[in-house]
């Protein structure tokens, strides 16, 4: 819709109109964000919730009343860019930042979204994009579900999926055993200095973005982009990888640092094995290793290791404990050996 009926809107329904913004990325001469425009639910959680509060704020989260038509104007230096929302709310954009970030190594830079009716500002927010340092020798592209947080995605029609996101707050989560001390040593490198940089990628909804940022700073992981996807009638039809959402987000993390090698992790549970290989038989110079975390033994895990044994000429490792991570990355020379 191109304008807003605010007096209806209060009048069927209190809930401010706000913009959220997911963070982004940038390189030398680009930067990649996106945020959403809807309704404010007044969603406050706190360590102790108990579970009816909990499961009351997942509501909330779902039931987003997106704002489709809205007009976002997006600034940063002495750079703005005019977008329109979508019918599901959200605003994407890849374009030329401008900056000069060489001249600085600072890890991220702000960007200012602004919510406009009839050329008025009503909303404002401000979102980081994160920068790649040039002191980094390799990038990490991560897997959430299953390979730092214990989501349950592989259980029986993903219960344990819902129960945990519905009834826990992201606080009450834990990470798997030693994920935190492996990431942060990658992200420190050989050197302990190099600070290279984390993508987080998660087949779960923008609707909890806030749920998993809260997990991922509650335990120390280290900075960097959450990439999650929009979820609509699409979601529901199968499709091949390639054009998912995890493939996609890959693919356009590698094409915006050309320069970059990356480490590739994920888990046992899903197709994190087929994404990565597709992804290295492309790219075979960017993808330096593939770690792939099994939680558990059966049928999936065996199948990963058939698939590594097909591809004796990228380097794959299964791992099923913190001890097996750390003697991964130092025999390659991606952390120090103390």
């Amino acid at each position: 819709m191109p304008s807003f009926n605010f007096i209806s809107r209060l009048i069927d329904d209190p809930d401010p109109v706000i913009i959220m913004p997911f963070g982004g990325y940038a390189n030398q001469t680009s930067l990649v964000t996106c945020a959403r425009v809807l309704e404010d639910e007044g969603i406050q959680h706190h360590e102790d919730d108990s579970k009816l509060k909990n499961l009351w704020n997942s509501y909330k989260r779902f039931e987003s009343d997106e704002i489709g038509g809205a007009t976002v104007r997006v600034s940063w230096a002495d750079k703005s860019v005019m977008l329109t929302t979508d019918e599901e709310g959200y605003v994407y954009l890849q374009t030329d930042h401008g900056l000069d970030l060489s001249a600085t190594d600072a890890p991220s830079f702000l960007i200012t979204f602004e919510l406009l009716e009839k050329g008025r500002i009503i909303y404002q927010t401000n979102s980081s994009i994160y920068v790649t340092a040039s002191s980094a020798t390799f990038g990490v592209i991560s897997d959430v579900d299953d390979t730092i947080l214990q989501t349950g995605v592989t259980s029986t029609l993903k219960w344990r999926v819902l129960v945990n996101v519905l009834t826990k707050h992201s606080h009450q989560r834990l990470p798997l055993e030693g994920a935190g001390e492996f990431y942060e040593r990658l992200h420190d490198g050989k050197t302990g200095m190099e600070r290279n940089p984390f993508f987080y990628l998660s087949n779960s909804p923008w609707n909890i973005y806030d749920y998993l940022t809260s997990f991922l700073e509650k335990f120390e992981f280290p900075k960097g982009p959450l990439l999650l996807r929009d979820i609509d009638s699409k979601f529901l039809k199968k499709k091949g990888y390639e054009t998912g959402h995890k493939y996609q987000s890959i693919l356009t993390i590698l094409k915006m640092y050309p320069d970059l090698p990356f480490i590739l992790i994920g888990d046992a549970g899903e197709i994190d094995i087929d994404i990565y290989v597709s992804i290295a038989k492309l790219f075979p110079d960017r993808i330096k290793s593939i770690c792939i975390r099994a939680v558990r033994k059966d049928s999936k895990t065996e199948r990963v290791r058939q698939v590594m044994e097909e591809h004796p000429e990228l380097d794959t490792v299964l791992i099923s404990n913190p001890d097996e991570a750390l003697v991964f990355a130092k025999e390659r020379g991606y952390i120090d050996t103390v």
